[in-house]
């Protein structure tokens, strides 16, 4: 048997952590798992923790205390979003609002369903949320929160006009870093890359420093920043929120993409390293067998893109059969089998994942950019005009844009978009760079 990778040992024994703490009864409250990685604020952990225990006790004197079970699925979904872990806080979540769904108490039900529409886009089951979202907001149409859900639902489904009346809806009623930081990335969707960085300003503005949503709401305006190829601008805010937020795997990552543009791999690397060391994620392990290409490390590179597949599919293999929201990771095998050069079998993932979302700009992209991978360049072109629907000014996707336009025929075109590509950011991805089929003559527009 092939020797499989530290990172690999490391990823998999949280999955086995999380199946086997999956095992409580159906009557038992869900553990708060013992961090073993330093992540988080102290303050906040402790919070978290004081309110788990508290929850956890007011329950066993009182059973039928059912705002309880509202309290430890937000301090699920807090820790999941927090420490990475969401398939075990997911279904911790929705083990304790179906405990609450049923029942004839309208003001808990419509808490219930807002939370539980959040569990479900974490776990990228879009149209149960979008569902979930539409029941909360026909109990309560003056809820920001809810509108937040219908938004992200609707923007992962492809309904975007949808996600813009929601949002304006949202922002209504209550403008703050959660609709603010929507709005932003509803601009990004519609091309407006200066709109949306005024907006996920605002957003971090609306904040309290240091805390997790506000330190996602900054790294998400650095990597605004570093879209456009202000690299400068985006470094200094990774680092901010390190400084507020020490260990935050965002920032590392953010910090990782920078170094990778100045062709600095080394320093990637170790960025990306750190991340990992605090979140295991799939997408960072995937950036790594990236930056191993870059340096001409190739044998590294393949083991670390291999890993991730097998990852994924020993997920898929131990989640439980009896999980009450199974994580669809149609979009992720895709990617893992794309990075891995198992261009069919990464079709069958991205296939799958368009047929839940046809309209999708991102499904589609993926699905365009296997399709010239594969040299059918046909079929290439008709998702990149679906993946450009809504005028994205996105650096990578317009290049990508040219390159299948090219190889369809259409030269000037494909020319045309890559030179705004260019114009957007300088900094493209090598991986779109280093496979180029498109004639020589608008290949070296790069």
């Amino acid at each position: 048997m092939k020797k499989t990778t530290l990172l690999l040992i490391l990823l998999l024994s949280a999955s086995a952590t999380f199946f086997s703490a999956c095992t409580d009864k159906k009557d038992q409250i869900p553990a708060l798992l013992e961090r073993k990685k330093a992540m988080g604020l102290e303050d906040e952990t402790t919070m978290i923790k004081t309110t788990y225990n508290k929850a956890v006790a007011t329950l066993k004197t009182k059973p039928d205390d059912l705002q309880q079970y509202i309290t430890l699925a937000t301090v699920f979904i807090s820790e999941g979003r927090i420490t990475g872990n969401n398939t075990y806080y997911s279904n911790a979540a929705v083990k304790m609002l179906d405990n609450v769904t049923g029942t004839a108490n309208k003001d808990l039900v419509f808490q219930a369903l807002s939370l539980k529409s959040a569990v479900l886009l974490n776990m990228h089951q879009f149209k149960d949320a979008l569902d979930a979202a539409k029941m909360g907001v026909a109990m309560n149409d003056f809820n920001s929160g809810i509108y937040g859900a219908l938004v992200d639902a609707n923007v992962e489904l492809g309904n975007y006009d949808e996600a813009v009346k929601d949002c304006d809806k949202m922002i209504s009623i209550r403008p703050d870093l959660r609709s603010y930081s929507r709005a932003s990335y509803l601009r990004q969707i519609y091309g407006q890359n200066a709109g949306a960085t005024e907006a996920m300003k605002m957003a971090v503005e609306a904040g309290m420093p240091g805390a997790e949503n506000t330190e996602w709401a900054r790294t998400n305006l650095a990597d605004l920043y570093a879209n456009t190829g202000n690299l400068d601008s985006a470094s200094t805010l990774y680092r901010t929120t390190l400084l507020y937020r020490p260990n935050y795997p965002y920032a590392f990552m953010g910090l990782a993409k920078i170094e990778k543009a100045k062709k600095n791999y080394d320093g990637a690397i170790a960025y990306t390293t750190s991340a990992i060391k605090i979140m295991s994620e799939a997408a960072f392990v995937s950036f790594l067998g990236d930056l191993y290409e870059l340096k001409g490390d190739n044998g590294k590179a393949k083991q670390t893109r291999n890993d991730v597949v097998a990852l994924l599919e020993q997920g898929q293999e131990d989640e439980s059969k009896d999980a009450l929201v199974k994580h669809n990771v149609s979009r992720e095998m895709a990617t893992a089998y794309l990075n891995a050069g198992n261009l069919d079998k990464a079709l069958q993932y991205a296939q799958t994942d368009l047929n839940m979302r046809p309209t999708n700009i991102d499904a589609n992209e993926m699905i365009a950019w296997i399709y010239y991978l594969k040299g059918d360049n046909n079929n290439a072109k008709v998702h990149a005009d679906k993946m450009l629907a809504t005028n994205t000014k996105n650096a990578n996707t317009l290049y990508k844009a040219g390159l299948i336009y090219a190889s369809a025929g259409d030269a000037n075109k494909g020319g045309e978009f890559m030179k705004n590509a260019l114009a957007i950011n300088q900094y493209i991805d090598p991986k779109i760079l280093n496979h180029t089929q498109a004639p020589a003559q608008v290949a070296s527009i790069k």
